[in-house]
């Protein structure tokens, strides 16, 4: 499966409002360059995850975008559906409405892409934006917020 730039964008702007924890909104220029997701993109793509209520905007001075719901009932698969539809890597893999197929009858090769959108589905669904918070570190964390490394004991 090939993720699209936009999907990508979508992610790191949920990521970053995930980690940024706060009960105040996160401006439009904030957020790209805390993503480095450019300021055009997030035009496009911040609309649609609040219309499919994802997150949240408020207007004014101090305006801008928060999480609609808590990072742990945000799950990857929610964002990456919304920008990507289907998951399965080949039409006759699809769950709702596969595709006919001429090679049906017999076909060895289904049940590999029907394998790996399990395996797709199963990662996305159960990895929520808490989950990518814990990991996140670098760029991600102002030095303040990174953890400390854990001592090894030689």
């Amino acid at each position: 499966m090939w993720v699209s730039r936009r999907t990508d964008y979508a992610t790191r702007a949920v990521l970053a409002l995930a980690i940024a924890d706060t009960d105040k909104p996160m401006r439009m220029e904030e957020l790209s360059r805390r993503t480095q997701v450019p300021l055009s993109v997030l035009e496009q793509i911040m609309p649609l995850m609040r219309s499919d209520g994802i997150v949240r905007s408020e207007r004014g001075r101090y305006g801008g975008y928060m999480l609609n719901h808590r990072p742990e009932q945000i799950t990857m698969e929610r964002v990456v559906r919304l920008f990507e539809g289907q998951l399965a890597p080949i039409s006759c893999a699809t769950r709702q409405s596969p595709e006919p197929c001429p090679m049906e009858v017999g076909c060895s090769l289904r049940f590999v892409w029907e394998d790996v959108r399990d395996a797709i589905l199963d990662r996305l669904s159960t990895t929520t934006f808490a989950d990518l918070v814990a990991r996140a570190g670098g760029p991600w964390r102002a030095p303040s917020q990174l953890l400390p490394l854990a001592q090894s004991s030689a």
